[in-house]
Order: structure tokens, then sequence, then C-alpha cells
């Protein structure tokens, strides 16, 4: 007979929005018990109590993270008749029938902790031959019960609920790729149940015992209770803070096999629960183990191992097949990888790679820089300089980015404590394309013999939500604390040194966001969308790299049509993603007479192909098989150059600042050639990659000073 499939989904566009109601219109939908019924649940979070009472039933999500059922009850909470709810009648999931399957979803108690709210089920399973498969199960205390209860209560009414006073059935429950988390006996109950490549995630109660994983209360007369195989306990408790269980009742089963145990189990591995008799007839059993918790040596005296000779009688065949054989994977032991897993218990350690590093840095040894300078003379090198500065436009596709002439509009201004106004402006920097650009300026800034102002254009880098923070934009938490991680508001300070600074926003960042990184997080806030900007960029012919250069040469033919600012003069000041704007720019733009690169000139396979951590923004098609980024910065000889590295900075690469060196000696070289040896001036400062500002309005006078030197001569 063929499966009968009903569609549920919350927005409506399935057959029902709710699963209950789907589950409930079996009797009329599929009659016959015997006839297979999937409910497909489309993703959504389904606020409802599902209870399915009838066989051979199965839910079947979309997938685990996007099909949620979730309820909220709690054993504390009061009923209209004035009692407790209790335990068993706080479930989101109640499965009370045989041949069942829960497959794809999250079930989810969030009633909350333990301690406030009592047990909180999600789900309460009781039903022969029950598999649930790829499935999360979330809560705190009790999260999951497998059914059946015991024969008799500890407490009157403890076991009020749907099976109060039905007959204890044995089940069988098979559990295959879940996770389940909890704290308190979060898997408890008399099942039968095999647990394969499962993980079990103990929460942080802050207790010196944190909890329990397991409360097993499996009926005397049956052979198995839980069994896991190929199964993680991992945890975000302290150190030997959580039991791997405790016995409900005394005749508790439970037997790990081949699994990994994190640093937040006990030691002694079980508790009795001050229950004498248990630890004569409780059975917690182990083997294979591994984890840095999976030590047995220390175990209880009512806990033991597994000999080899008695590992065939925990295989999933044997635990599951009752009377009937039943073996919902049909055969065969899986193999697993558990033994393997890393110290977090979540992944595989692999000792041998088979990367192709080390291909990748043979080829760019004999591919790269086949544009580099190999004269011998000043007139070698600017022969060289023009013919490479036309190679690297043609590299970042200049060519094809339509250009367009100089238009901004004022769209705001404010004052900034120093006698400083910042304006707000939008710069179209292609057809209908729009750049945000702060300008400060002070009230008395510096000028030049032309009475214009000095100024400098200061494109941010990354991780600090755009020209904000290099505008020293007050007021907002994301951008003071990249303000204080990295030193990132130069523009200010170029600002507060009588200086005015142009703080442009390069695609991607702040305002000029994609969809796909818009909105109010803090990650996406602080972060910016360069990988979607090259995806969209790259197949139609053009480099995210070439388009943060174009925008800044539109915001130079800007500059050079105000009277106010001194274009003569102009400079350019980057701290790392900024630093490798400046450096592209000033290679390829004359325009600017002076730049400043911090945090950013280092060899390309040391870095940026060894490391390849940096934004895509740094990648551009055959660059690499022109240039290093020595040859770049040697297109700015003989202009005024100072470059900064932080001696600790991670960027560098593994061979630290000898990697700076070998660029930096490449850059000497093409000053020395020329005679301009004075005005290249390579700055190491001390710790982790960041601006550094103690010679800070030194470094930009001495920059300015030699600029007009050069100009002058």
């Amino acid at each position: 007979m063929e499966a009968r499939v009903v569609e549920v989904a919350a927005d409506g566009t399935g057959a029902y929005s709710r699963i209950q109601d789907a589950l409930d219109a079996l009797g009329e939908l599929a009659p016959d018990e015997t006839q297979e019924c999937i409910i497909h649940i489309a993703p959504g979070t389904y606020e409802e109590t599902v209870e399915i009472r009838r066989p051979h039933v199965t839910l079947l999500g979309e997938c685990a993270d996007q099909a949620k059922i979730r309820g909220i009850h709690g054993a504390f909470e009061e009923m209209p008749d004035g009692t407790k709810r209790g335990t068993f009648r706080t479930y989101v999931v109640l499965v009370d029938a045989f041949d069942c399957r829960l497959e794809n979803l999250t079930i989810e108690n969030a009633a909350g902790d333990g301690r406030e709210a009592g047990q909180a089920l999600a789900l309460y399973a009781d039903g022969d031959r029950l598999v649930v498969d790829s499935c999360r199960l979330l809560g705190h205390q009790d999260t999951v019960f497998l059914g059946p209860l015991p024969p008799t209560e500890v407490k009157p009414g403890g076991f009020r609920g749907p099976k109060e006073h039905a007959p204890r059935i044995p089940t069988r429950q098979y559990w295959r790729r879940c996770y389940i988390e909890g704290d308190v006996d979060f898997i408890f109950g008399g099942a039968t149940a095999f647990f394969e490549s499962c993980e079990l995630h103990s929460l942080n109660r802050d207790m010196d015992v944190n909890g329990y994983v397991t409360a097993a209360s499996t009926p005397e007369e049956m052979p198995y209770g839980f069994v896991f195989h190929g199964c993680s306990f991992t945890g975000e408790c302290a150190e030997n803070t959580v039991y791997l269980g405790r016995p409900w009742r005394e005749y508790a089963k439970t037997a790990l096999v081949d699994c990994w145990l994190g640093p937040h189990i006990r030691r002694d591995g079980f508790w009795d629960w001050n229950k004498e008799k248990a630890r004569e007839c409780a059975e917690y059993r182990g083997a294979l183990l591994s984890g840095p918790g999976a030590t047995t040596d220390e175990w209880v005296p009512f806990a033991s191992t597994i000999q080899e000779d008695q590992l065939v009688r925990y295989s999933r065949e044997n635990v599951l097949a009752g009377e009937d054989g039943w073996d919902p994977e049909g055969g065969g032991i899986a193999d697993t990888e558990t033994s393997k897993l890393s110290e977090n218990g979540r992944t595989v350690h692999t000792d041998t790679y088979c990367a192709d590093d080390e291909a990748f840095a043979k080829r760019f040894d004999r591919e790269a820089r086949q544009c580099r300078f190999v004269g011998q003379t000043a007139e070698d090198f600017l022969a060289w300089q023009k013919v490479a500065r036309q190679k690297l436009a043609e590299a970042l596709k200049l060519d094809a980015i339509e250009k367009v002439e100089p238009r901004a509009s004022l769209v705001g201004t404010a004052s900034v404590p120093g006698h400083i106004e910042r304006r707000k402006y939008l710069l179209e920097v292609e057809p209908d394309v729009w750049m945000p650009v702060y300008v400060l300026m002070p009230d008395a800034p510096l000028r030049d013999e032309e009475g214009r102002s000095y100024t400098f254009i200061c494109p941010h880098g990354h991780q600090g939500a755009g020209a904000a923070s290099v505008a020293g934009i007050l007021g907002v938490p994301a951008v003071d604390e990249a303000i204080r991680r990295f030193n990132y508001d130069y523009g200010l300070r170029l600002a507060r040194h009588g200086y005015v600074a142009i703080c442009p926003e390069a695609r991607g960042w702040g305002e000029r966001r994609s969809w796909k990184g818009q909105g109010d997080t803090v990650d996406a806030y602080v972060r910016g969308t360069c990988l979607n900007e090259a995806r969209m960029a790259e197949p139609l012919g053009l480099t995210l790299l070439g388009l943060l250069v174009s925008d800044l040469q539109r915001l130079i033919d800007w500059i050079e049509a105000e009277p106010e600012l001194s274009a003569k003069h102009l400079g350019c000041v980057g701290f790392s993603g900024g630093g490798m704007q400046t450096l592209y720019l000033a290679a390829l733009d004359e325009r600017v007479k002076c730049a400043f690169i911090s945090g950013y000139l280092y060899g390309v396979k040391d870095a940026l192909l060894h490391l390849n951590g940096n934004c895509s923004c740094n990648y551009v098609p055959d660059l690499w098989k022109l240039f290093d980024m020595g040859d770049l910065a040697s297109l700015i000889a003989p202009r005024p150059l100072l470059v900064q590295s932080a001696d600790h900075d991670h960027l560098m690469g593994p061979r630290g600042l000898a990697n700076v060196f070998e660029q930096t000696d490449i850059v000497w070289r093409a000053y020395e050639l020329l005679g301009k040896e004075d005005r290249f001036k390579h700055e190491v400062i001390p710790g982790e990659h960041h601006l550094g500002v103690l010679s800070f309005a030194d470094d930009i006078a001495w920059l300015l000073a030699a600029s007009t030197e050069r100009n002058d001569g």
C-alpha cells in the first residue's frame, strides 16, 4: 500500500498549517491504520503540542535546523485546577504508538532551567520500534523520556499524564545521528534504546555537579537499557562535573561502546543516587572509550568494562532484535570515526593532509613577479614604472569601469570636539552608484603656500564598520570597540592635528553593504560584504580591488575641483584594508603625493597565499604572476612613502617581519636607484595588528615635509 503524504506548512502553503491538525485528519485521510502516513513538515516554527497516537506515522521535517516544534511547559507550572503540571504533562511531542518515525526535526522545550521551571520534556516517546533520525532535542532537565514508565511511582501523582494508568509495555527505540542537550537526567526512562552516532551535550549549571546524562529505569527482566555506540558526550561545563548516569530505578542498564567522553565527565562515571540496592542490580558498562573523560580506572565499583568477547552482545542487531528480529538499519555493524575525534569531541583529528598548499607555493615560485623590475639605471626604472602601471591597471580592469564627472551632495553636518566640523557627502562614483564620504574639517586647518587646506584621503580597513571608525563617530559601541582595538580613528586624529581628513566608505561596507550583509547585528554592522561584491564583480569582467581604486580616483577628481582643498600636496593614509587601498591608489595615481601604509605591506607568498584568510578584495586574477607587494610599492617612488609594521602582526605570516623586510628591501632599492632614499621610511612598532599612534603626528609631518620639498624642487 502506497504511503499517504500530507503537507504541513506554517505559512499556510500546505494542506495544514498545524502538525496536530494533519495528524487528527489521518483517520479520514487514511482510515486503515496499517497504511504508512508521512507528515511532511515545511520550514517554520510550530508552537504547538503534538501527539502521535496511531502506528506507522512519520513526522518528516525538511531539515532539522528549519522544521522546529516548540513548547514552553514546565513541571512547576500551575494548572487550572490548582495542581502542578508535573513532569509527564510537559511534553512538546508525544509518541504513543508503534512503528513511528521522527526525522529531520528540532523539538524544543523552552521552559528553561529546571531549577526554576521544573522538569520539561521535549519528547515523550513510548512506542515500540520507534526511529528518531537526524533530529535535535533541546531542553534542560528531562529533555527526552523513553517509555515505558516504571511500574510504580515513588510519590503519589508523580506519573500524572497520558500513560499514568496504561500497561507498561516494553519498547525498543533507535536513535541515529541526533543531537540531544540538557543538564539533569536529560535522557531517562525504561526503554531499550540504541543511540548511534549521537551527540549528547551537557549544559552548564555552574554547580559542583552540573548534571547527569542518563537516568535509566530499565525493567528487571529486560537485558538492555540504554546503549550508546559511536556517540560523543560533549559539554560546556567545568571539568569533572557531569555524571554519565544514575539509576532512576535499581535495575538501570546503560552501556557505552566506542564513545568519546569530554573533560566534563566525572572520572567516577556514575552515581548510585543513594540507592544501596542499585549498587548490586544496576548495570553500567563501557568499552573502547576515548577522549579526556574516557578513563575507566576510577569508575565506581558497580560499573565495569566490557570485555572484547562480549562486545557483540551490544551490537544494534542484538540490542533491538527482540522476538521479531527488528533491525531498522538492515543489518551490519556500523564503523565509526569516534575514536579519532579531536579535543572538541565534534570533529575528526587529521594527522596527514593531502592539501595543495605546497603545489600552489611552488607554482608561485615558478610564475610570480613576471613584471618585476630587472633594469640597472634610474631611466630603466622610470620606463618600467610606466609599463608596470599599465599592466596593473589592466589586471584591475580599470578600463571596464564606467567613469563619471565628480558630483557630490551634502547630506549633513555635525560638530566634533576639537573645533572640527564633520560633513557627510554622497559622491557619485559610477552612474547611479554613490559613495558616502565623511569630511573632517578643522576650524583652522593647516594650509599650503596657496592657502588651501592640507588634505588626506583616509580609506578604511576591515572589522570597523566602514568609514565610521576612521571618522571617529561617537556613541556607537561597536565603532568604539574597533577604535579601541586597532586605533582605527586615524581620520579624526589627522583632523585634530589640523589636516582635512576625507574618509570614504568602501564598497561592501557600512551604508554600502550588499543585501547579504545588511542588518543591525554587531557582526553584520562591523563586517562587510567584500566576498559578495567580488562574486558579483569578477564574472562581469571587473575586480573588486579595481572598483575600490576607481572610487578613490573619482574622489580625487572631486578634491581637485574643491577650491578649499589642496590637491597639490594630497596624501593618503590607510591601515590594514585601508593600507591596501592606499598602496594600490598611490601606485596607480600620481596625484597622490605621499602615502602612509600601516599593517599591510608584506610578501604575498607568506601572507595572502599561505595564510589565505584575508578578505576577498585582496585577490585579483593573474596579479601575483605580475607583482609582489614590494614591486607595487615601488610604483610610488620617488613620492614620500612611510610603511608601518607591527612586530607581532599575524597577517605577516609565519616568518613575521622577515617577510616584510624582503618587500621593503625591494622598495628601498627603487628609492636608492632614484637617489631619493630619504623619502622612504619603514617603521616597526610593538604589538599585534594595529595602527601605531605614538609617532603618528611626526610621521604625517615628515610625509608632508618630504612632499613639499619634492614639489618645490
